[in-house]
């Protein structure tokens, strides 16, 4: 379990640095033209793509690490209940991933054409922001949320990993939401560090069952 030990806590720190690197400002995609003119220089920006590399990141492995917890929980005789939180949390992340990709490739993109002095393209902003992708990305912070609590209901269940840390993990994913306002986010992330490294620790530490 030390490769999804290591995994997890990576993950974890990941996530955590997000919200504390990423530049926050005022967005509405019902004003793309005024939301471009104010956020066309943070979202091209080291700290903007940094922020968003972290965040894939750290989606990506929490999908590495999911099989290595399931298999702990189930080993510790909830294997439904793995099972159910695993499947619901991945998909979550899947469809979580593909907003993630749009705001560290195409707004950037955008982002610098307007600076360039094409400002036509503000209007993309609107078109992304207000089309079917933000349903699936809400779609995917519920199916996460859900995913995130099921998993601590079956830590509490078998005991196989700190309960501390698995409801502090769980309240992190699920208020993982780009809604929510910057010192919550902040805050937010602060959880999901904690509690991932202290199930990662767990997982380094307790023997395979």
């Amino acid at each position: 379990m030390h490769g999804a030990a290591l995994t997890l806590g990576l993950s974890s720190l990941a996530l955590a640095g997000f919200p504390l690197v990423r530049p926050f400002f005022p967005f509405d995609p019902r004003t793309p033209a005024e939301t471009l003119a104010g956020v066309s220089r943070a979202v091209t920006s080291a700290p903007w793509l940094i922020a968003h590399y972290l965040a894939l990141i750290g989606f990506v492995l929490l999908l590495c690490v999911l099989p290595a917890l399931a298999a702990r929980l189930a080993a510790a005789g909830v294997e439904s209940r793995a099972r159910r939180a695993t499947l619901l949390s991945g998909v979550g992340v899947a469809l979580i991933l593909p907003t993630l990709g749009v705001e560290l490739y195409v707004l950037p993109a955008i982002g610098r054409l307007y600076l360039d002095g094409q400002l036509a393209v503000a209007e993309l902003v609107g078109l992304i922001y207000r089309g079917g992708a933000v349903l699936v990305m809400l779609l995917g912070l519920l199916l996460l949320a859900i995913g995130a609590v099921l998993f601590a209901r079956a830590v509490g269940k078998s005991g196989a990993l700190p309960r501390w840390a698995a409801v502090t993990y769980a309240v992190g994913l699920a208020f993982w939401c780009p809604l929510l306002p910057p010192p919550v986010r902040i805050v937010d992330g602060l959880l999901i560090g904690v509690g991932g490294l202290g199930l990662a620790w767990a997982l380094r530490r307790s023997p395979p069952h």
